[in-house]
């Protein structure tokens, strides 16, 4: 079972005693990182699988920049076009009156163009079933070497959210 570790934070946005927890990133994989894995032992040569990946996401980049959803891995992330934009009801800063928000005030070219992404619910729940969160600096986490790639132990599950998948705001 996967390990992932956590630490804990306070939101002092909100007031006191209010925790939130923080995932630890194990460190970032490059393209050749995962190639390697992903070949080992296999006859493709890393660099074609390299050049038909990238030219695979320039397509998806092309494709969501017309307004496609474009599906990454079968039953893993779908990224789509997303576009953050609200108006409401305001007060006149003369007259003090409301003015009511109506359709016609949206304006895309005053949002926030994203890039959004879903995980696919199966995933998700893979993820959720598979996954043990370890706190750091948890003297029962101390079992694990610190040379040791966590991601490849065993263990008890914690459990996962009840929500699975959803749209998250991808930005980089």
């Amino acid at each position: 079972m996967a390990k992932i570790r956590y630490k804990v934070a306070e939101n002092t946005k909100v007031g006191t005693h209010s925790f939130y927890a923080i995932p630890q990133w194990a460190g970032t994989l490059s393209t050749e990182e995962i190639l390697e894995e992903a070949l080992d032992g296999k006859s493709i040569e890393p660099s074609v699988a390299k050049a038909a990946i990238e030219e695979f996401m320039k397509a998806v980049q092309r494709n969501v920049l017309k307004g496609f959803r474009c599906q990454l891995g079968k039953e893993f992330l779908t990224v789509y076009p997303n576009l953050q934009c609200s108006v409401k009801d305001t007060k006149d800063e003369k007259t003090g009156e409301t003015i009511v928000a109506t359709a016609d005030m949206l304006n895309a070219q005053q949002g926030k163009s994203r890039l959004g992404c879903t995980v696919s619910t199966k995933f998700s729940a893979k993820f959720a079933a598979e996954v043990n969160w370890q706190k750091a600096g948890d003297p029962a986490a101390a079992d694990t070497p610190a040379d040791e790639d966590i991601t490849d132990n065993t263990g008890g599950n914690t459990g996962g959210g009840a929500e699975q998948g959803g749209d998250n705001d991808l930005e980089g």
